[in-house]
């Protein structure tokens, strides 16, 4: 595992520490030994997954007017599915890639075709958001396939790698779970996208494309993202105290839950849809809970903007849940209404998180790579200064401003003003990816500004 030197305190103006580097070899998913898993192979899913995120604030407000008149237009589908599999899932898969082997301690199976992964994932979401954008279905049917072809490839590289694991703490139930849902999703979309060009499922369309939608926010991205939590949120808090006891019930409400409410969306029977609804919220509430114990316990008391973001999420999560819930069993389809609850989960809850996390991963990664071997040797930054901690701070706030004014106007039916307020948002979203973006200065090979000597 590898050795980690400790942060500055706030306060500390000193970009050096003369103190020795404290091993972290303790700490479950640190994420220093990649166990064989070069850097060029979550590295590109991280940095197109935030560029991807760029790229919709930056459509946002064009797509807003179009949004809030109908949803399902052809540029609004695009803007959703560049949200969904070009920044949530893109960002989910490096990441999972990454830590999947740290937290089993041992390294991925079935890794043969690995290095094929990001460039087939990334040709299929470029076709199928380009099929989106001028309604060409058979631009969707390739590009869904291609996106089918990667994500079962996915499945088995990290199905093979968490079935022969010695050790299955809790976040590997949640990413068994993600992975079922996961291959559901995708075989949903692609019969949607096949079915715009043969016009097969007739009557059963409107329930295919609610469970569709349940499964990849709730099923796939959510239950990911809350699994992780359980690992990362512990670590980079550095809440060592905390049981899994709340989240392995958590686990089982949630997953219950999505199954109940998919089965209620087929059967279109309200109070199987009610069941399950109650089902998710009692979860999403109980992991707010616990995510909440989780930052109580933390050693680590001054938050930093990544931890900041998480919160935020969470906050996010445990609203638009119930509120989504309510809007399905009121009948309060409005345009205007499905574009604010879309907006909170992508943005709000599923958004915040992975960018949040992506400050701690994406410099850690390449603070690893390139400093990991001269600690002992020679001073090297600290971790946290491979990334300006203003600008966390401004995209922060841009993000968190932008989309609760974007919010409101939505509701409000006052377009101008949720353009305006979606431009900010965009702006921190922006901001956000250059940050992460802002770590690969330290990856060239040039003279280090510590001691003078090139590496």
């Amino acid at each position: 595992m590898g050795i980690l030197k400790p942060d500055a305190k706030q306060g500390d103006s000193l970009p050096l520490r003369s103190t020795p580097a404290i091993s972290t070899s303790r700490m479950p998913g640190m994420m220093g030994g990649r166990r064989g898993l070069p850097l060029s192979v979550p590295l590109p899913f991280l940095l197109t997954g935030v560029s991807a995120a760029a790229f919709f604030g930056l459509l946002l407000p064009a797509m807003i007017p179009e949004a809030m008149l109908a949803p399902n237009f052809p540029h609004v589908l695009a803007e959703v599915h560049l949200a969904t599999l070009g920044w949530l899932t893109m960002i989910v898969m490096g990441a999972s890639l990454q830590l999947t082997p740290v937290m089993i301690v041992a390294p991925l199976c079935a890794t043969r075709f690995i290095r094929w992964q990001y460039p087939v994932y990334m040709s299929g979401v470029t076709l199928l958001l380009s099929g989106f954008w001028w309604m060409r279905p058979w631009l969707m049917a390739v590009g869904g396939s291609l996106v089918v072809l990667a994500v079962i490839h996915y499945t088995v590289i990290l199905g093979t790698s968490l079935a022969r694991a010695a050790t299955r703490p809790l976040t590997v139930r949640f990413l068994v779970a993600s992975l079922v849902t996961l291959c559901i999703v995708v075989s949903l979309g692609l019969t949607m996208a096949l079915n715009m060009q043969f016009s097969f499922l007739g009557a059963t369309l409107e329930w295919v494309l609610l469970v569709h939608l349940l499964l990849g926010v709730v099923g796939w991205l959510s239950n990911t993202l809350v699994g992780v939590s359980y690992t990362l949120v512990r670590m980079f808090a550095m809440a060592h105290g905390h049981t899994d006891r709340l989240g392995c019930f958590v686990f089982v409400l949630l997953n219950t839950g999505i199954v109940i409410l998919a089965s209620g969306f087929m059967a279109a029977w309200l109070p199987l849809i009610a069941i399950g609804g109650g089902a998710l919220v009692v979860a999403v509430w109980l992991f707010a809970y616990d995510f909440q114990r989780m930052f109580r316990l933390r050693r680590r008391k001054v938050l930093d903007a990544a931890q900041y973001h998480s919160i935020a999420a969470v906050v996010y999560l445990s609203l638009v849940i119930p509120a989504g819930i309510a809007v399905v069993l009121a009948g309060w389809q409005q345009s205007t209404m499905l574009v604010a609850l879309g907006l909170a989960a992508l943005v709000g809850w599923l958004g915040q998180s992975t960018i949040g996390y992506l400050y701690k991963i994406v410099p850690f990664l390449i603070w690893q790579s390139r400093y990991g071997p001269l600690v002992g040797r020679q001073k090297v930054p600290l971790m946290r200064e491979l990334v300006p901690e203003r600008w966390t701070w401004i995209s922060w706030w841009l993000i968190n401003g932008g989309l609760l004014c974007t919010l409101f106007a939505v509701l409000c039916v006052w377009t101008l003003l949720a353009q305006l307020a979606s431009g900010l948002l965009g702006a921190g979203l922006v901001l956000a990816a250059a940050t992460v973006f802002s770590a690969l200065r330290h990856l060239p090979l040039r003279k280090s500004k510590y001691n003078g000597s090139t590496f």
